[in-house]
This record gives C-alpha cells, structure tokens and sequence, in this order.
C-alpha cells in the first residue's frame, strides 16, 4: 500500500541521487568464525557457511578479507541488502569498484552475488574462479561490459537453500572470458543485458561483492570495494547497444515543446508536458520521465492534428507488478486506456483513435489508482493510422518491415469463396523453428509461432528476426511453460508480461494472442488476460509415437476453412519438420490461403476479443 505522505521524500531519494557506500569509518577491525550478519560503515555484510572453518575479518569501509578450509560450501560478503522493495529501475546503476588479492585453492569465485525476488532468482557476475569456471554448461550468448566480455549462462536450482527457504529457483551467472581480480562491475548494465535475453530481474534483495568457497580451501583480502549506488551508467561498452536508443532519442531535442518528428510519427517526451495532479513529478528511473502516483495526477499539452484519425503509443510501466492504468484523453474526451503490466518499461498502442482536427489538448491521467500501484510513464508517440504501428514508424526498427505487406493485405476482406487456413506453431523458438521456416519459406508460407517467453535470448534472437521479416506473427505461450490453472492472479500476469516484453524488446512486435500451455484455462486466466485465447486443431505432433503421415493425416483431416493447426516446433521435433511439406502441398492443391491468426480474423471480418472464449476456428 503506498503511503502518500512520504511521495516527495521517496521522489527526493530516486531523483539524481548518487551514493557512495560507505560514509563512517569503522573503528577497529572485527573478525567473524561463524554464520553472522549486520551493517558496519553503511554496508551489510555476511559470512554464511554449512560447514567448516571459516573467518571473516571486517575492515573499514567495504573491505574485509577472509580464509576459508575443510569446507562444503561458503560465502564472505559486503554490499547492500536492499530487501526486496525495488527494482534495480527505481534503485539506480549500482557498480563496485574493487581490488583483490585473491588466493583460492580449488573450487572458488570472486564476484557480485545477490538475489532477487519476483521471480527468486539467485545471481552472479563472476570476475575471476579458482579451479573450475562456473556454472558449466552452453552459454546463451555473450554481453561485453567494463571492457570484458562475459558469457551469459541461465541454470535451475531444484528445492535448494534459498533466502525463501528450500525451494526451486533460477540462477543467473556472467562469466568473465578472462580473469581478473581488481576493477569496476557495473551490476545494472548486466541486468539490463539478462532482460534482454529473457532472463527476469523482478526485485532486488540484494547486491554485494563476494568471496565463495566450495569444497576447497583458501583466502583473500579484499583490500578495496567502494559501492555506488545511482548516478549515471557508464559500464556498457557494446554489450547493451540499442536497448532503449530507440525508445528514449530525442529526449529534449524539440525545444520548448519535446516534441521530435521521427519515421513519419511525433514523440512528445512527457516530463516536456504541463503537470498537474497533488503527486505528479519528474523521475530519473527506470527512465526519464513522469510518475502519476494519483487519481487526477496527469501531463498535458496542446497537439494540432490536420487529420482526425491517429494511432497513439505510450511508453510506461507501473512501478511494480500490479496493473497501471494510464487513460487518454483528447479535447476531455476519453479515448481509450494503456494497461502496463509490472515494472518492466513497454509500448502500448491504442489503434484508429478518432478525434477532432485543428488545436487538441492530449491529457494522459490517472484515474482507476487504488493505491496499490503508481505509473511511470516516459513519452507519448503519435503515428498516422494506416501508416503502420508505432513500432513500424520508428527508426531502426527494420525487423518489423518484413510484416508490412501481410498486415495491408489483412485489413482486406477475404472472396467469398476463398478459404484460409492458419498454421501455427507452439514451444520455440528454437533451432527446430529454423528448419521450419526452411519449409515456409520454400511454399511462400507465413505462419503464427507462440513462443515461450524463457526461450527468447540472443541464441534465437536471429530465429526472431527471421520470422518477423517473413511476415510470419509472434504470439505468448506463456513464459514458464506450466499449468497456469494453478497460479495466481499475479503468477498470472507475470508470465504474460514477461513474455510480451521479451518478445518487443527483442525484435519490436506486439503480442496480439495468446496460446494456454497444455490447453488449460479457468477463469481467473480468462480475467487476468487480455489477449484472445488461441487452440487450433490437435495433430499429436508433440508425441514422438505419431509417426510422420499420421501427422500429415490428422492436420489434414481437421482441415477446413478459417481453422487454426496446431503444430510444435520444439527442439528436436524433426517428424513435423517432414511432414509439412506434404501438408502445405495438400492443403495449397485443396484451394486453401495460408495466413496469419491475425490476418484470418481480419480477413473474415470477425472481432476475437470475445471474454471467456478460445478459438480454433475464425468461424465459430
């Protein structure tokens, strides 16, 4: 619940605040041997271990060395616990800047180490090992940060010790390509690079540099850790180019007013707007712009349209994981809501909006706040409708010119006696996806892919890329791949909004459908989802035991016009792979059009937003 009478103060604390931990000198050194711990010189520290001989000699500031034998498992740390209220957007940069004499015998990392929670996820940033490189395994990709390279790996830890008791959660690591043991490890821009590749940073617990002992034996003497927390970014040195670029250009390059005409649309930056409302102000983070943090908070200024009929895009979040709510009103008249989903930054688009021309005051306000949630919004982009989506408009968004010609031809009703067909794909993407796309592409075949939000990274981001400029559609199959019958509300909305954000922020499209994992609903899904919910026609294909022509037999046998086929093209599903091509071949000798979902309900001129449906076919 928030409580307003501490807003300018919590506003004070996030604006332009760099601070450097610690301020006090520690007045003699104190060593620790067992499980402890606490705060000295502004810094919380800890030593934790299940077994062993362990000790932790607190220097001042942020220093402190340690020696560490005949042990299991073992943690010597200094940084701050930030306790879960925040995410590192609203935190600010948090970088060490450190030196080590670092002397391990075995199994052994030096590193930033911490966790976060929403989704609980154990991290490291590992600058130098001892015998064995962590975590093991293939890397997901590689990110270049302070001037190194690091691979990227994402692993599973199965009802292990956790800061919420024994249970299942995800590890994180960076791995330095190369070692070393003194130098600055800027923590957000590896953040920022793991979001990017589908790794979720909800809130951070904490953030600490840390000596890690496993079955081994040996010391080190950190002898400088100055933590900054705030400030500006300076670590990224290729690894995060273009991340935001598109969305945050321009900032105040139009004058007085904000505004910068871009691709053939407008982008009004909002903290350029007139304020208004007890609470509104300008924030720093997670991006430069406005927090709304009350009903009738609102920005507003005056647009002059030559034209009545205009898409608009709102990049925002909400400042946690509970659902904004940011409504549009032109000339006092509501226009439509933008829905932001958590904490994440996104672009929300309301389409075809009607208005009046000549001088019109565009207000973006709060209204539905029950005090659980603020919004943070950062700019206003404002596209001619027909022209394309915000995304489509914007410069450098190349991935998205490929579903142009699709998309014009969907607004286009369908011949009466045409009859369409939607192939559909479920589980990548993957390398199997590319095989599949070998297949379209040689047919001139576009088709829906409903991804798992957890296998976009940069290993398939090429994969995406490929789909998008062959006009094929990107839907949500959930983040996580689990039964979303037995997960809350918020569990709900989540994995839906990780999903979507993992797939804009890695080729620039909007989610439009959603897939339920195993075709399982109920209706506190149906509450929680705003997207049409998509089934299809079952072939088996995810069975290994259905041979190739049952494959063929069964998608052929459930054919007819406006269905929706489901297929798989999850790793290794090399039996689909074969049989599509005699299914493409059947269905095309059949007289049947292959099209997107989205262009099959254009085409047959049916609205699928319809509550507490799913579909398998456009007619029905």
């Amino acid at each position: 619940m928030k409580k307003r009478s501490i807003k300018a103060v919590a506003l004070a604390l996030l604006v332009g605040v760099s601070m450097l931990v610690p301020s006090v000198k520690v007045q003699a050194a104190t060593t620790l041997y067992e499980n402890k711990t606490g705060n000295q010189d502004g810094y919380d520290y800890e030593l934790w271990k299940d077994s062993g001989n362990t000790s932790m000699t607190l220097n001042e500031g942020g220093t402190f060395s340690c020696q560490w034998s005949n042990i299991n498992n073992c943690l010597f740390r200094k940084g701050k616990k930030f306790g879960s209220t925040q995410t590192y957007q609203q935190i600010g940069n948090i970088t060490f800047d450190y030196g080590c004499d670092y002397r391990p015998n075995g199994n052994s990392y030096l590193c930033v180490y911490g966790w976060a929670t929403d989704p609980l996820v154990e991290y490291y940033i590992v600058d130098s090992w001892g015998s064995w490189r962590p975590p093991g395994g293939s890397p997901k990709g590689q990110i270049t940060v302070d001037g190194g390279t690091y691979d990227v790996y994402e692993t599973t830890r199965y009802n292990q010790p956790s800061i919420q008791g024994n249970t299942t959660f995800q590890q994180y690591f960076s791995v330095r390509t190369s070692k070393r043991t003194s130098g600055t490890i800027s923590v957000t821009e590896h953040f920022k690079a793991w979001e990017r590749m589908g790794m979720r940073i909800g809130k951070i617990y904490e953030a600490a540099l840390n000596v890690e002992g496993y079955q081994s034996s040996g010391s080190a003497n950190v002898y400088k850790n100055v933590m900054t927390v705030g400030g500006s970014s300076g670590g990224n040195q290729g690894g995060n180019q273009g991340g935001n670029q598109g969305g945050n250009q321009g900032g105040n390059q139009g004058g007085n007013t904000g505004s910068q005409s871009q691709g053939g649309g407008t982008i009004v930056q909002c903290e350029s707007m007139q304020k208004a409302g007890q609470y509104t102000g300008n924030i720093n983070n997670p991006f430069g712009g406005v927090a709304l943090y009350a009903n009738n908070d609102r920005v507003s200024y005056t647009q002059y349209f030559a034209a009545g009929t205009h898409n608009f895009t709102l990049r925002g979040c909400s400042n946690n994981s509970n659902m904004a709510r940011v409504d549009l009103k032109i000339g006092g008249q509501n226009k439509g809501t933008f829905y932001y989903g958590g904490s994440y930054p996104a672009e929300y688009t309301i389409e075809n909006v009607s208005h009046g021309s000549g001088n019109q005051t565009i207000e973006l306000v709060v209204t539905a706040d029950d005090g659980q949630w603020d919004a943070y919004i950062d700019y206003l982009k404002i596209v001619g409708a027909g022209t394309g989506s915000s995304e489509g408009s914007s410069e450098g968004s190349s991935a998205n010119t490929g579903n142009q010609g699709g998309n014009n031809q969907g607004n286009q009703p369908a011949p009466a006696n045409q009859k369409l067909i939607a192939l559909t794909f479920d589980d990548g993407p993957s390398s199997t996806t590319s095989q599949v796309l070998d297949v379209l592409e040689k047919y001139n075949v576009k088709a829906t892919f409903f991804l798992i939000g957890q296998n976009v990274n940069s290993n398939t981001l090429s994969i995406m890329q490929r789909q998008v400029r062959m006009g094929c559609e990107l839907a949500s199959h959930s983040y996580t791949h689990q039964d979303m019958t037995r997960m809350s509300a918020q569990q709900i909305r989540n994995e839906m909004e990780w999903t979507s954000s993992a797939i804009k922020n890695s080729v620039g499209v909007d989610v439009k459908f959603f897939r339920p994992p195993y075709i399982s609903v109920n209706n506190t899904m149906y509450q929680n989802i705003d997207y049409p919910f998509i089934q299809g026609h079952l072939i088996n294909d995810w069975e290994n035991s259905t041979s190739v022509q049952q494959r063929v037999n069964n998608a052929l046998s459930g054919a007819k016009d406006g269905q929706i086929i489901l297929l798989h093209d999850f790793q290794g599903n090399s039996q689909t792979v074969q049989a599509l091509p005699q299914i493409i071949e059947s269905l095309q000798n059949q007289g049947y059009t292959f099209v997107t979902v989205s262009e099959l309900f254009e085409k047959k001129g049916v609205n699928p937003n319809v509550e507490y449906k799913i579909w398998s076919n456009a007619n029905n």
